[in-house]
This record gives structure tokens, sequence and C-alpha cells, in this order.
């Protein structure tokens, strides 16, 4: 070191890789491959070699790439709570009627859950904003155009062309609104808040709305703390407004919700029992009480339902699916991520980011009451739930795991340096960032 004063470079995280926007681009392959695959071949070997291909490619970018392939930096327990759940989803398909099928799905969950583990070993956070920016803007334009596509008037959206379902649209789409806050530049974000607001709107689809509300409720209060007065000044402002508009236009709000939820319909209102769903919650509780260890095999609860196609209860149907230890551990790691989001929300140079992914947890949650799956690998919305609660451990933030071992060699080792290199404080793994030396 010199007396002198210098100016040099931090080493970079963004040098390392595009992971970012490759996490982005494979969520956003996930929903293309599974269009692709049902408009072409609808739920044969076509289909399904389609979405393994479209959930499996990331293995071979961590093979080939800079990050690293192996996951590491995770909490024992989150390691430990996964392969509780995977030995119960193997041992659960052995003694199923459909042994294959579930087999077939227990392998599947087995590669995503590696792929994404492999994501949040190399992501921090300002990688997590460019995948949640990049998903935002490629969804938002494949969601407008399949929703063009599928528009039939009388027709809820989503079931126009009989190619997905209003409920499976809805709920792809409702991941694609939370990610767009994201988006700093309000002149993008808004139009896509808009326009996959509208797409949820036409759906029908309830619990994707509530779950959205939810989500943009949470975003927004864990987002208090990096406010600032304009931003106050702006929630109090659209809440006066709001107000106001729905005081003056009551009776014709009050219609518009009725309609929307549909409260007086025959098949699907108040008086019918939430659309069968009660009837249906008794069966699969039956199913659960008829196989509690090992339950009745992973992801074929439906194969055995009589009275409907899904239990619409995700947390029913991983119960009854895979019995109770495996369930049990599904909930402790589930909550464990929740927590370590929440943890990361508290940090102000993280809000931004981790206030999506905790908003996007919280509505997920909400949405598997009234879903088939809560751990679900076909569509985006389901793998950014699983890429928010399997985040590395608070600890490992900390001291900085996920620096790929090129970069590790290249940092100053210097006596004195005090820089901490993890993704728990991202200002200062970016290259604009100086020190003075």
């Amino acid at each position: 070191m010199t007396q002198e004063t210098e100016t040099q470079v931090l080493p970079s995280l963004d040098k390392r890789t595009w992971v970012g926007f490759v996490l982005g681009l494979w969520l956003t392959g996930v929903f293309a491959g599974s269009l692709f695959g049902r408009i072409e071949g609808g739920m044969s070997s076509t289909y399904k070699i389609i979405m393994l291909g479209s959930l499996g490619w990331p293995v071979g970018y961590f093979m080939l790439s800079r990050c690293r392939f192996v996951p590491s930096g995770f909490s024992s327990g989150t390691i430990a709570g996964l392969i509780v759940f995977v030995l119960c989803c193997g041992l659960s398909s052995f003694g199923s009627r459909a042994a294959l099928e579930s087999i077939n799905y227990t392998v599947l969950t087995m590669l995503t859950a590696l792929v994404v583990l492999q994501f949040n070993t190399n992501l921090d956070t300002a990688h997590y904003e460019t995948a949640l920016k990049s998903y935002a803007v490629l969804m938002a334009a494949l969601v407008s155009g399949f929703a063009a596509y599928d528009y039939m008037p009388g027709s809820r959206l989503g079931g126009g062309k009989g190619i997905l379902n209003p409920a499976s649209f809805a709920l792809v789409t409702m991941s694609v609104l939370l990610a767009a806050m994201a988006i700093r530049r309000a002149i993008v974000r808004m139009p896509i808040l808009v326009a996959m607001g509208t797409v949820i709107f036409m759906t029908g689809a309830r619990a994707s709305a509530v779950a959205a509300l939810i989500g943009l409720a949470v975003t927004m209060v864990s987002r208090r703390r990096i406010a600032g007065v304009s931003g106050y000044g702006l929630l109090a402002f659209c809440v006066v407004v709001g107000a106001a508009l729905t005081a003056y236009y009551g009776d014709a709000v009050i219609r518009g919700l009725a309609g929307f939820f549909a409260l007086d319909d025959r098949y699907r209102g108040l008086d019918s029992g939430g659309t069968g769903r009660l009837e249906t919650w008794n069966a699969a509780w039956n199913l659960f009480l008829s196989h509690p260890v090992l339950g009745v095999g992973f992801r074929v609860h439906e194969t055995l339902l009589k009275m409907n196609t899904s239990a619409h209860n995700g947390y029913l149907a991983l119960l009854a699916e895979i019995g109770l230890i495996g369930f049990a551990a599904v909930v402790y790691f589930t909550l464990a991520g929740l927590w370590r989001i929440w943890r990361r929300s508290q940090d102000p140079s993280q809000t931004y980011t981790y206030s999506v992914l905790l908003g996007l947890a919280c509505g997920y949650f909400v949405l598997a009451v009234f879903e088939r799956y809560f751990i679900n690998v076909g569509n985006p919305t389901s793998l950014l739930f699983l890429l928010s609660i399997l985040t590395p451990s608070l600890a490992s933030s900390i001291s900085g795991s996920a620096v790929h071992p090129e970069q590790a060699n290249d940092q100053d080792t210097a006596d004195g340096d005090q820089t901490d290199w993890s993704p728990l404080y991202p200002d200062t793994s970016l290259s604009r960032d100086r020190i003075r030396t």
C-alpha cells in the first residue's frame, strides 16, 4: 500500500455469470414449454419430454458455466427436511396403485429441487432482482399473447381453446403480476400490473385474485422501511382516492365483487359448498386417514378420488399423498424458508427484492388452500415459491459462501480489509462500488 490514495475497483459478482437472466429465462421457458407441449401433444409422451427438457436444462448450464455446480450454504434443517420429503415421496410411490406415475413425478421433483438449489447457491440480491425483472417482462408478453389467442366472448379467459383452464392460467399470471413489483421504473411496471390484473380478472379465478392482492399488500408493507415521504404520500393518496370512489360507486362495486366472486352462482356460489370443495376436502382427509404414514403415492391422489378430479387443497392433497412424516418435513422447511425471506427483507439493502419474494410466498400459501398442489414443479409460480423458501441460510450469506472459487482467488486478502462479499450486502458486490486503499 502506498501513502497515496488510489481508487481500486472491487471484484464484481456480476462478472461471474448471467445467472439472474438465466433464471428468468428458465421460469419463462417452463410456461412456454407447457403451452407448446399441450398444443402439440396434449398430455402425451411428447408433452412429458418437453417439460423434462424445460425443467432440466439449467443443470447443463451450471455444469458448463463458471457457477458453482454443487449446491452449498444451506442449513442442515433445510437439507434434512428435503431428504425426508424425497424419501417419503419415493416410499409412498412403491406402495401406490399408480406406482410408475408417482415415481416419475418423484424423480422430476428431485431434478427440479436440484436446479432450485443450484440457482440459490449462485444468486445474490442483484441477481434475484434481474431474474424477477426479466421474468416479469418476458412473461407479460407471453401471457398477453396467449390471452389474445385464447379469448372467446362469453367464456372465461384461459379456457377458450381448451389448452389450459382459467385457474391454471390465473395461477401463472399471479406470479408475473407480483414479479413486476421488482421493476423500479413505474413507466414499465404499471402497464404490466394493469395488464396482468386484467388477465386475472377475466379468468374469474377468485383464489389467484385474492393471492395476488395479499402478495401486493405484503410487498408494500415490507417496503415501508424504504418508502420515504413520497412513497407514503403516494400510498395515502391511493387509499383516499380508492375509498372515495368506493363510497361514491358503492352499489356498482358491490355488484362487481359479487359477480366476480360468483357469490350467488348456482355452481360456484356460497350455496354450492365452495364449488363442492367441502365434500372433496372431506374425501381427501379420509384418504389420509386410510394411509396416515406413507400416503397413497406422491401426486396420485386424484386417481383415488371418486367424487372430483382433485382435492382442490394443496395441503390436504400432499398430506394424503405422502403421509404425516413427509408432510411435517415440508411444513418445516417451508416455514423456515419463509422466516429467512422475512429476515432478509428487514435489511434495507435487500428489502426491494426480497419483499417481492415474501409477498409471493405469502400469496402462494393462501393459493394452496384452493389449488390442486402445494409442492409442484409444472408452472413458474410454484417454481418461484420453491426458490423463495429454499434460500441459503443466513449464516452462509454472511460468510459469503456463494462466491465462486475463481473470484475468491481474486479478492484482496490484505490485513484490515473488512469488505463483506456476501449476497446479504449487494451494494458491495457491484462493479461501480469502490473502496479507498
